[in-house]
């Protein structure tokens, strides 16, 4: 803006003294005196923030025209004016780099042609300037130097206020590098370091400029060599940021756990890129890991030994409970003579109901531990499934009579013949019935529908009782869970029913799901996308839904 200022005032000087000294200016002097005050346009839109590279080229490329129309009218080659052309190349140093002062120079030899060829074709005007030739060279030579000047000074406020912004980023640079806690170190392409900030005192225990010309392999546990060399590798040949976690020495002896995010950094001529590192002390994180790590391991062997514990305690407690049920049920049936008193009789069934609710529940917690334990397997065949219905019903017909409930069977002819285990349906069918029957009040009923659909089969066991609360939904079906409250009453079990019916549904390709409405009842869904069976006795595949099956069927 100052510069543009200083030549507008200039022009206009020079405009007045051209009047002045040659009279009444004609068409053609009147555009030159309205080219010497442009300038002044310039400055004004440079003052209203317009593009300030435009402002400089268009600048530039204005000077350059308007030197060259003055020395048209001054006489051409022989102007005064020619000595200005000098001016437009160094005017340029303001505006940029080299491309700006090459383009300036060339605009300026495109004038100076233009003025010695239209000379040459005596197609310039006469020159009104009556003065002799040393006064107009001199004060030509004299407005010259002042515009020079005033150049000269904006080249150095310019090139001030650029050393002080770069002196100002690399002081502020500097003192982030210098206070960071992370350790920032400079390497070139092949990894050697160029410069360390002094975070590597804390964290090595070394001064930083004893790190200088080292290469990582220097500082580097060998067992985490690899690791290093393909960050370095990824950041200076693939030009990719990188991180590797890493054991560095320290000055002791000792090894400290770091994070390393490397990434190239390119010259500013593009010959090639350095490597900017900074390294983390992870210590604490690697510490808390292994604890993590540790804490797994104890407890996968706990559940390990848990497992065991239960299939080993389950099978030791079956051999007494088999022995108790079948004397007791001896007993009951009074097989070798009455046994006097009715109360035995009655003591006798208890005994056999107590001991066959136990092997209930062993049962139940040993093939949850074998399904944990990825030890229960499945012996799938085709079988009926209304029979497998039927039984299960009769199974559980003595506790739901007991309890006024009615038990219904609704299989579909689709869905009669099954191909599945068939100990793991009719484990499925009862846990769900005991459930149904333990949470339906006198007078409702208990449903077993099964029917065929276009994801399978889908077996549903239906009942019309107190229902579970939403909240709950969630957690059901999850080992020894069980639902308490004021609208589910206390039941005697272990939670493992549902867990196990929707272990075994997985297993089977399938799911179980639970939908329940207070008041109304409860309906869960075991849902078989690879047991349905054609009339041709062959299995069918789902038209369908994609279930990936927990184990081929």
């Amino acid at each position: 803006m100052a510069v543009q200022a200083v030549k507008a005032v200039l022009g206009a000087a020079l405009s007045g003294a051209y009047i002045a000294l040659v009279g009444r200016p004609g068409a053609l002097e009147m555009v030159a005196m309205a080219g010497l005050v442009a300038p002044l346009i310039l400055t004004l839109l440079a003052a209203v923030k317009a593009p300030l590279a435009l402002l400089e080229q268009a600048s530039l490329f204005l000077f350059a025209a308007l030197i060259g129309y003055l020395a048209a009218l001054t006489g051409g080659v022989h102007s005064p004016l020619l000595v200005w052309f000098a001016l437009v190349p160094a005017e340029a140093a303001l505006a940029g780099g080299r491309p700006a002062v090459l383009r300036a120079a060339g605009a300026a030899v495109v004038a100076l042609i233009a003025v010695a060829a239209l000379g040459a074709l005596s197609l310039l005007p006469e020159s009104r300037l009556a003065l002799p030739a040393w006064p107009l060279y001199a004060a030509s030579v004299l407005i010259a130097v002042v515009q020079a000047a005033f150049v000269a000074a904006a080249s150095q406020d310019r090139q001030r206020a650029s050393d002080a912004a770069a002196a100002e980023g690399a002081a502020m640079y500097r003192f982030l590098a210098d206070n960071a806690m992370d350790l920032i170190t400079r390497h070139s392409a092949d990894g050697r370091i160029i410069y360390a900030s002094p975070s590597a005192l804390p964290l090595l225990g070394v001064a930083p400029e004893s790190l200088a010309g080292l290469a990582p392999s220097a500082l580097c546990h060998p067992d985490d060599l690899k690791a290093m060399q393909t960050a370095f590798m990824d950041a200076a040949y693939f030009g990719r940021p990188a991180t590797a976690e890493v054991r560095l020495k320290k000055a002791g002896g000792a090894h400290v756990w770091a994070e390393i995010r490397c990434r190239p950094v390119p010259h500013a001529d593009g010959t090639g890129s350095d490597i900017v590192a900074v390294t983390r002390d992870i210590s604490e994180r690697k510490a808390y890991e292994r604890q993590l790590i540790e804490a797994r391991d104890l407890s996968e062997e706990a559940n390990r030994a848990k497992s065991r514990f239960l299939a080993n305690m389950s099978h030791e407690l079956r051999t007494p409970l088999n022995a108790i049920i079948g004397f007791s049920e001896v007993m009951m049936q009074e097989m070798f003579g009455r046994l006097g008193s009715p109360k035995y009789v009655e003591y006798s069934g208890l005994v056999h109901e107590s001991g066959n609710h136990l092997l209930e529940l062993i049962n139940g917690i040993l093939d949850m531990s074998k399904i944990e334990a990825g030890k229960f397997e499945l012996s799938e065949e085709v079988f009926d499934l209304s029979a497998v219905a039927e039984a299960s019903v009769r199974f559980v017909k003595l506790a739901a009579e007991r309890s006024g409930v009615a038990l219904k069977t609704a299989v579909s002819p689709q869905a009669a013949t099954i191909f599945a285990d068939k100990r793991a349906m009719k484990q499925i069918l009862v846990n769900l019935l005991s459930n149904g029957v333990k949470f339906t009040p006198k007078g409702g009923d208990v449903t077993i529908y099964a029917g065929l659909d276009s994801k399978g089969i889908e077996i549903a066991v239906v009942d019309t009782g107190v229902g579970i609360p939403e909240k709950d939904l969630v957690r059901l079906g999850q080992p020894f869970e069980q639902v308490e409250g004021e609208h589910v009453r206390k039941k005697e079990g272990t939670g493992l029913g549902l867990s196990l019916v929707k272990a075994l549904a997985a297993m089977h390709g399938g799911e179980a799901v639970i939908e329940s409405t207070l008041g109304v009842g409860t309906t869960v869904r075991v849902r078989l996308p690879y047991a349905a069976v054609g009339e041709d006795g062959e299995r069918m595949q789902p038209r369908d839904g994609k279930i990936v099956p927990f184990r081929a069927a």
